[in-house]
């Protein structure tokens, strides 16, 4: 398909010698089918992403044509632009990153090179909305690959899913999508109008277990249906110390994979990942393996907590210190994007052998094991779906590396009968998510992007949607036509006559900022009344105004805290707050645990508080200093700054749009370069690089790697040797990052001042042209 010469260089990049009988087979039936859009299923770790990498390569390569990615999460969009960045190099293509505050929109028109962008979900839409909107989708883009399709199911991002698919289908544009774990994949290829590929592929045998007490369990996978059938009794453990802090026998699993093979633990939450982590290195001590475990690649392990004290400015989590030590690590969200990246890296190449994580890490960057245990069939409260066990069992065994897979699930005898019906049901179908804010949010959409014009082609479009399949005629006709009636209440669309529908400025703020309607009208409102006191004595009203109030929501005020730092705001920050309605008899209510009055609504109190974290941050306080302070996990912080900085995007768009607004979009910015990294102005060339984070970044420019050219001129070695616990395979594939990012910006020079010479000649020279 590619041809010979493209093949051995994708081969020799992605250290395979054949295409799996599956992924030729895959290739071959999209190639019969070119004129369809293709989805496909194969378990995980079966190299689903090979075949829309080729795919695309074939976009790029030879249908001179751009391609878009679009992944679930900012991790995966990061390892995808770190490794096509070599193959880009080689076969001379752009890949350019659209995650956080990075991409443009639109983005920078090439006449000599293709690129693919690789995007999350969230700058997925921004992107085809903006390229529609400009007229340039059809005539640029020739393929959009859509991973783990399944999350169309989810909530929120589910809706911005199938928003997307649904404007690719109008406009005819041919997308790819692939999943391990979806029960309705014929409803999904009908709504995409797609040629619908399944196999049951895996590279390497998994052998799945359930552990109840010491009686162990083999899952027997007939045609019919799965069993469980009695296989033996566990080791017991003969360690009373042991038995009396781990009756279910946990570390003994563990134990017998590690260090010399890879393990992860799939726990219920946050906390129970550090508890476990905990559990296993007690048992490890008890059993009396300290020396073993200790022994192991000890110099990396020592390497690798003195990089993540350097993302963390020395304040390292006492629970990590003490587990990397025995090669034990959590991973959760309540952690910074650093100290997660350091923890895979390592994992990677074996400094850390077993991961307590929370089923996040199942759907997100690519982390196969020798053995999988889940520590009970549950995730936070609920029971364990059967598409996330697939997924996390997934994980055991993968090509190239623990090809023999094994997977324990542990759980109660009261909970034996749930788990006998977990592993016999079929996989559960996702529902379309596309309904209230979401519905509305869609509509004014499509509106904006003239899509659709009047009520008549909005109920055509309504039709190729994915909620068409799920629900009656009847009850979506209902809700859009609330949705719609909504939508002029709110005053974003009118009808005129003959039936046409027409945005207002204010609609058009909304769909240029890309935020839904209900946030439109919070965020309107605060603009005008910030229009009447504005207080530009430093910079917190500005940063209140950018503060996305849906994470708000998840930062909760505790009331000595809130007591706390409302008493250490200076005279100017106490002018701001007031200024807001948060007054000292408000703060005194809140204290006697009484709500705050009418006047002064929880929104803006919850608000107000989250943005004093950021601001605390923007004062140059570190991550986990702010976090302690406030009592929240660093992890949520580290978000907070990622969104806010999104969202402040956003912000200046929907002021751009609204003529009274324009001031707001001068003074705010400055904003979402500053909150990108919260880092001197030295390094931020550094930062724009993936795989670089603050702690690295600054031994970078220590080591005299201060700019991204200097990156690009160096050698792996070079540079595993003077960064801490930085693997040679990370090493290089950052430096072709670097390259790219170099190569990139020379080429988009070049056009400009090629553009420039021409706009300046005479139209008589023209024929000299």
């Amino acid at each position: 398909m590619l041809g010979a010469a493209v093949e051995k260089i994708l081969f020799k990049h992605k250290g395979i010698e054949r295409l799996y009988e599956w992924q030729e087979e895959c290739l071959k039936k999209h190639e019969e089918h070119s004129s369809r859009n293709l989805v496909y299923s194969v378990p995980t770790s079966g190299g689903k992403t090979l075949v829309a990498e080729i795919l695309m390569l074939n976009e790029v390569l030879y249908a001179k044509r751009d391609c878009i990615f679009i992944v679930p999460f900012v991790s995966i969009v990061q390892e995808k632009v770190s490794s096509l960045s070599a193959l880009a190099l080689s076969l001379g293509f752009l890949v350019e990153e659209y995650a956080g505050s990075r991409g443009a929109y639109p983005p920078t028109k090439r006449r000599k090179k293709n690129s693919i962008y690789v995007c999350t979900i969230e700058k997925g839409s921004g992107l085809v909305n903006s390229l529609i909107e400009e007229n340039r989708l059809k005539d640029e883009i020739g393929l959009v690959v859509i991973d783990e399709l399944h999350l169309i199911g989810e909530p929120r991002r589910g809706a911005l899913l199938e928003n997307i698919c649904v404007k690719l289908k109008k406009l005819q544009l041919k997308m790819v999508g692939m999943s391990a774990t979806i029960g309705n994949l014929k409803d999904l290829a009908k709504f995409l109008d797609a040629e619908l590929y399944t196999h049951d592929f895996r590279p390497g045998s998994l052998k799945e277990f359930v552990k109840i007490q010491n009686e162990l369990f083999s899952v027997v996978h007939t045609s019919a249906e799965p069993e469980i059938e009695f296989l033996r009794c566990s080791r017991v453990e003969s360690n009373k110390d042991i038995m009396a802090i781990d009756p279910d026998g946990l570390g003994a699993l563990v134990r017998e994979a590690v260090p010399k093979n890879s393990c992860l633990v799939f726990c219920q939450s946050k906390k129970n990942c550090e508890n476990v982590a905990k559990l296993i290195v007690e048992t490890i001590v008890l059993a009396g393996e300290e020396h073993i475990h200790r022994a192991h690649k000890e110099s990396e392990k020592k390497s690798l907590l003195e990089s993540i004290k350097l993302e963390t400015n020395g304040s390292i989590c006492p629970v990590l210190e003490r587990t990397i030590r025995f090669g034990i690590a959590h991973h959760h969200s309540g952690l910074t994007s650093p100290e997660r990246k350091l923890i895979e890296e390592a994992y990677s190449v074996g400094t850390i052998n077993c991961i307590c994580c929370t089923s996040t890490l199942a759907a997100g960057v690519n982390l196969p094991a020798q053995r999988v245990i889940l520590r009970a069939p549950y995730v936070g409260s609920s029971f364990i779906s059967k598409s996330m066990y697939k997924q996390m069992i997934g994980r055991a065994g993968r090509a190239g590396l623990a090809e023999k897979g094994e997977s324990f699930l542990i759980c109660k005898p009261i909970e034996a009968y749930l788990v006998r019906e977990l592993i016999a049901k079929p996989v559960e179908v996702c529902d379309s998510q596309l309904k209230g804010e979401d519905l509305k949010t869609f509509i004014l959409s499509c509106f904006f992007l003239k899509l659709i014009s009047c009520r008549q082609s909005l109920d055509l479009t309504i039709e190729t949607t994915f909620i068409h399949l799920c629900i009656g005629k009847e009850s979506l006709s209902k809700m859009v036509s609330e949705a719609l009636d909504d939508l002029f209440q709110l005053k974003v669309l009118y009808e005129g006559i003959k039936g046409a529908i027409t945005m207002t400025n204010f609609g058009t703020a909304i769909a240029k900022a890309n935020i839904s309607c209900e946030t439109g009208k919070y965020l309107f409102d605060e603009l005008r009344e910030a229009q009447k006191k504005l207080v530009l004595v430093g910079d917190l009203h500005l940063l209140y105004l950018i503060t996305p109030h849906a994470i708000a929501e998840s930062i909760r005020p505790v009331e000595e805290v809130v007591s706390s730092v409302y008493s250490s705001l200076t005279p100017k920050e106490l002018y701001v707050a007031s200024c807001l309605g948060l007054t000292e008899v408000v703060i005194a209510r809140l204290m006697m645990g009484r709500s705050p009055p009418k006047q002064t609504p929880t929104r803006v109190l919850e608000k107000f508080f989250t943005c004093l974290v950021l601001y605390q941050l923007w004062k140059g306080n570190s991550l986990l200093t702010v976090a302690n302070r406030f009592r929240v996990d660093r992890g949520v912080v580290h978000n907070l700054l990622a969104q806010t900085t999104s969202y402040a995007s956003s912000v200046i768009r929907f002021c751009d749009s609204i003529e009274s607004l324009w001031p707001f979009a001068k003074l705010l910015s400055v904003f979402p370069d500053r909150l990108s990294y919260c880092c001197s102005a030295d390094l931020l060339p550094l930062m724009e690089l993936p795989a670089v984070k603050l702690g690295r970044a600054k031994q970078l420019y220590r080591a005299g790697f201060k700019t991204v050219l200097s990156i690009a001129k160096a050698d792996p070695h070079q540079l595993k040797n003077c960064i801490l616990h930085l693997p040679l395979k990370q090493a290089t594939q950052l430096i072709n990052v670097a390259k790219l990012m170099v190569r990139t910006k020379f080429e988009s020079l070049q056009e400009e001042a090629e553009l420039y010479r021409l706009n300046q000649l005479d139209p008589e020279d023209e024929m000299f042209i």
